[in-house]
């Protein structure tokens, strides 16, 4: 997995960071588009009202809910994380106003949990309860993956910028944008992995879909920056377990580049 991660952190940077050159350099070719592999003439046109990026996130994640509050079952830090890489496609709702836009796309997150006190989670009778481990723990992380759409109006204007042939493009990194909006997707995996020492060895034991999830996720979303940097928060509105005492919502906090 970690590997995986990344192969997919150097994708984008490479994609980014051709268009940070082209900046840079100030160089006068209209700069490339995901949408332009499906049609070509996109690159000659004067206007478009449509353009993608890609995009990394990360930062904390926290469990909030049946009455604890941050830190309380789940480490803050070194520990509970979250992990965005996506497609972002931006649509001006105007063609001759770049003020407002509707952002939408496909995003992997992976969410991690870990869990305080030597406890895991545990499913009997299609219930899944946090529980005593029985012994001592060196670590316990439960982890998700799931493909999202997040959708969010977003406000602020770009910069236009003049290219050859009289082609003009929105862009740059110094506008200041404002997203809100929402998210909703599935859950792939669940998995937990836990820690400990038996007869003086280091023992691993992962646990895989073996959990009472709701594996359809919903929730808010907004984010505030610059236009390729930005910090973001996400609130989950339905529980990560369903029928469970276990009453608790995803909630992050981290930075985002696109």
């Amino acid at each position: 997995m970690k590997n995986k991660l990344l192969f997919v952190f150097a994708l984008v940077a490479t994609f980014n960071f051709g268009f940070s050159q082209e900046e840079e350099n100030d160089l006068h070719e209209v700069p490339y588009d995901f949408l332009d592999l499906f049609d070509e003439s996109r690159r000659d046109q004067e206007m478009v009202m449509t353009n993608t990026k890609l995009y990394i996130g990360f930062g904390f994640n926290q469990a909030l809910g049946d009455g604890n509050g941050i830190g309380d079952d789940y480490r803050f830090w070194g520990g509970s994380g979250v992990f965005d890489v996506g497609l972002e496609f931006s649509t001006r709702l105007k063609k001759e106003d770049d003020f407002m836009r509707f952002n939408y796309g496909l995003t992997m997150r992976i969410q991690s949990l870990r869990i305080n006190d030597d406890k895991v989670f545990s499913t009997f009778n299609n219930v899944t309860r946090l529980e005593d481990a029985g012994f001592d723990l060196d670590g316990s992380r439960f982890t998700q993956v799931s493909i999202l759409a997040p959708v969010h109006l977003e406000f602020g204007r770009r910069d236009l910028k003049d290219y050859e042939d009289g082609i003009k493009r929105y862009g740059g990194t110094k506008p200041f944008v404002v997203g809100v909006g929402g998210y909703l997707g599935l859950v792939s995996t669940s998995s937990q992995e836990i820690k400990y020492e038996r007869e003086g060895r280091d023992v691993t034991n992962t646990l895989t879909n073996d959990f009472e999830v709701n594996n359809f996720q919903y929730g808010l979303s907004v984010y505030a920056g610059w236009n390729d940097a930005q910090l973001f928060a996400t609130y989950g509105l339905n529980d990560i377990f369903k029928d469970s005492p276990v009453q608790q919502q995803y909630v992050t906090l981290g930075v985002r580049f696109r």
